[in-house]
């Protein structure tokens, strides 16, 4: 009795692994195909069983379609976790994610693919673009990645080398290896980037590290620095206009062009003040952290965009300008 228990249990998981990974709306599989299947493997041919266990499946809330066409009965998995546009998604997400690496993606893309059937699988696959997306190379960003949730996790710090790319475009670690200690608070995926934000014990305050350009990091024993009550999240990712560079935080008033409405709303969102500045142009107060790479994006629309106020902001812009014209 006991063997035939174990025996169903066991029939009734290959039933359903073989109706997730083969079936859908546009593929079913017959009752007496199941059948012959199960014989196949061992299972057992009786249809009379399959029948059966079909209902026993659904009663445990597996979507399992039965569906008659003539005499004949026809079964398909319908409803999955995701369905094939969001999975589309994922898959899409994963490929233009610069921080992931090609050996990686390709490893997620597989993964995301196989929770559909098969068929759809492979649909997917082949309608991945590979092409020459830059990508980190950083092959153990997942591994740096899974130390700092167990880190934030147990209120425990990390320490880690932190790398950048020379003239030769080979890594050297910062400020002559110096053992970065933090401790982490969160981490933000912004422009197709993942970033660690965390108070960096070296420097006495919060910092932003990429992550991608970490080195492993190891898990200490040392407490974390309790996040500062002060520190919102949502503030700290609206004021850098990039994660990365350092400089003053301040409200600068920029002269733009109405062409430039949709880039400061995707750059700020539409969470800052506005002023009609005239039939073609537009006052935008935002709260910007003035690093270069600030200046760097404020420049990309010259002739469209200029820096008004504050005054300390002006002259940043045209000694910025005067180095340029110089240079």
């Amino acid at each position: 009795m006991a063997s035939e228990r174990g025996k169903r249990k066991d029939r009734l998981l290959f039933i359903l692994q073989y109706l997730i990974n083969n079936t859908d709306d546009e593929h079913r599989v017959s009752q007496q195909e199941l059948a012959d299947l199960c014989a196949e493997s061992g299972h057992g041919s009786d249809r009379h069983l399959i029948s059966n266990d079909i209902s026993v499946l659904c009663s445990y809330g597996f979507d399992v379609i039965s569906t008659m066409e003539g005499r004949k009965k026809f079964y398909n998995y319908g409803c999955r976790e995701f369905d094939i546009a969001e999975l589309r998604a994922l898959i899409d997400a994963v490929e233009s994610s610069v921080f992931i690496s090609p050996k990686k993606t390709e490893c997620l893309i597989r993964k995301i693919a196989g929770l559909s059937s098969c068929h759809d699988a492979e649909k997917l696959r082949a309608s991945v673009y590979t092409g020459k997306i830059a990508k980190a190379e950083n092959n153990q960003v997942f591994l740096i990645i899974d130390v700092i949730n167990q880190a934030i996790n147990t209120g425990r710090k990390i320490a880690f080398q932190h790398f950048f790319y020379d003239g030769s475009r080979q890594r050297v670690m910062r400020n002559n290896g110096e053992i970065y200690t933090v401790s982490p608070y969160l981490t933000i995926w912004k422009n197709d980037r993942y970033y660690l934000v965390g108070w960096a014990d070296n420097r006495s305050e919060i910092r932003t590290f990429r992550i991608d350009r970490m080195a492993m990091p190891m898990l200490t024993e040392e407490p974390a620095v309790p996040r500062p009550e002060s520190f919102d999240p949502y503030t700290y990712y609206c004021t850098l206009t990039k994660m990365y560079g350092k400089g003053p935080e301040m409200d600068i008033t920029l002269y733009c062009d109405d062409t430039l409405m949709n880039n400061i709303i995707d750059r700020f969102g539409d969470d800052f003040t506005f002023v009609r500045a005239d039939e073609s142009h537009f006052f935008a107060t935002v709260h910007v952290n003035a690093s270069d790479t600030f200046w760097g994006w404020v420049f990309e629309y010259v002739g469209r965009m200029k820096v008004v106020a504050p005054e300390g902001a002006t002259q940043m812009y045209r000694d910025r300008l005067s180095r340029a014209l110089e240079e």
